[in-house]
């Protein structure tokens, strides 16, 4: 059988273009002040954790709420969804692989998934998706993480990444990047 593993932020939409631009206004409700708030969203846009994240439920609380406003509103990738309609057409098994809190966002991250007709049979959260695949014998892995990019070749796994500033140096072997979708198509048909 046919099987590809697929992230959903920043492969399929716009998650990260979303956080940086977006205005995420203060709100009493928020356990926070407001210039703690604002302190945690640029956290939360840096990437950076609070150095007590799991003893500081005030961050936690603000960076899944923040998160949760981006899945909503991250637009996806047109080139994205028709190629996942070609792989369901085509007769492929389509994983969609995150790292998302899917405790929290499975509900929207279902509904998301579905709004934007984008076809899966499974849905997994792997913060090592490398890992996932080789353990689950997946040969296709498309996702934008720099450790799945640079990693590739160790695990075996034919890595496809949409090309951001972040992978400038990377990619070789198994790793390959795509401006669009065409490109992972051509490329899965050709080794199938």
């Amino acid at each position: 059988m046919k099987v590809i593993a697929i992230d959903i932020d920043d492969t399929l939409n716009n998650y990260s273009e979303i956080l940086r631009n977006t205005d995420f206004p203060y709100n009493a409700t928020y356990p926070v002040s407001a210039d703690k708030f604002a302190k945690y969203l640029e956290m939360v846009r840096a990437e950076q954790a609070d150095k007590d994240d799991l003893l500081n439920p005030e961050f936690s609380f603000v960076r899944q709420s923040i998160n949760g406003q981006c899945y909503e509103l991250a637009a996806a990738r047109p080139d994205a969804v028709n190629f996942l309609q070609w792989l369901r057409n085509d007769g492929w098994r389509i994983i969609i692989c995150t790292q998302r809190d899917l405790r929290r966002a499975e509900h929207p991250t279902r509904k998301w998934l579905g709004d934007n007709a984008i076809p899966f049979h499974d849905l997994f959260i792997a913060v090592d998706k490398l890992a996932f695949c080789k353990d689950w014998e997946i040969d296709y892995l498309v996702d934008d993480h720099l450790y799945s990019v640079k990693f590739a070749d160790d695990y075996g796994v034919n890595v496809f990444y949409p090309v951001m500033p972040k992978h400038t140096g990377c990619g070789s072997g198994l790793a390959k990047g795509f401006t669009a979708f065409d490109q992972v198509r051509q490329w899965i048909q050709e080794r199938n």
